[in-house]
């Protein structure tokens, strides 16, 4: 099952174990292998942000154009490209991040299934492997509670009122619900990957909301923000 991404595993491993020789725990092991994942994945994040930020920026000039041409569906479609293209939107690499973490935590489940055995931690003593399931299913409520919490934040301010709150909390709840179902019975290191994901996740999401973050998402196409003042 795991056979295509056995040299991620591999590497995955690999990196593991040399973290585990510095800090002689396996819990904090893979918390630094999960920010050491998603410091490589920042990039992406980042650009993911940005598609994000200008696709909730530029949602007043959208609709604008779909009354403007609600009879036209082609022209509507046009000068939506167009938009798109002043804009520096590209739908497709939404989906970039999402895509490549999909492998990784499929090798992250193999990783753990196949070696977790070995592996236990003071962090978690309630568990004597970490190839077995969180009996108590601390890891995976904490996990989805992160994420769900992260999922309703927006990325700036500008975004609050963008889309209603019901929506995004339904959608959130959808997406949150999957991924329990996933945790709820994978090994319990699984949970502690993902726990460790989702809280970088939600500083990642307040480093968004600071003076700073707001200039590096808006770097490149400040005249969205000036658009709407």
């Amino acid at each position: 099952m795991y056979t295509f991404v056995q040299p991620v595993i591999d590497l995955l491993a690999s990196i593991l174990q040399v973290l585990f020789h510095f800090v002689q725990d396996w819990g904090i092991a893979i918390i630094l292998l999960t920010l050491f994942v998603r410091g490589l994945l920042f990039p992406l994040s980042l650009r993911t942000a940005r598609q994000t930020m200008r696709q909730a920026l530029i949602r007043p000039e959208l609709k604008l154009i779909q009354e403007r041409h609600k009879e036209d569906q082609a022209k509507a479609m046009e000068e939506t490209m167009k938009l798109y293209q002043r804009a520096g939107i590209k739908p497709l690499s939404m989906f970039t991040t999402s895509i490549l973490q999909m492998p990784i935590f499929m090798a992250m489940y193999g990783l753990f299934l196949s070696h977790g055995a070995s592996m236990s931690s003071s962090f978690i003593p309630w568990v004597a492997s970490f190839a077995q399931v969180d009996q108590w299913h601390i890891l995976p409520a904490l996990a989805a509670g992160l994420t769900f919490v992260t999922s309703l934040i927006p990325l700036t301010s500008e975004m609050v009122t963008d889309a209603p709150l019901f929506p995004r909390i339904a959608s959130s709840l959808v997406m949150v619900v999957v991924f329990l179902l996933i945790l709820w019975k994978a090994p319990v290191a699984l949970g502690l990957y993902w726990t460790s994901g989702s809280l970088f996740g939600l500083l990642e999401r307040g480093f968004y909301r600071s003076p700073l973050g707001k200039k590096i998402l808006l770097r490149g196409r400040p005249e969205l923000i000036t658009s709407r003042e």
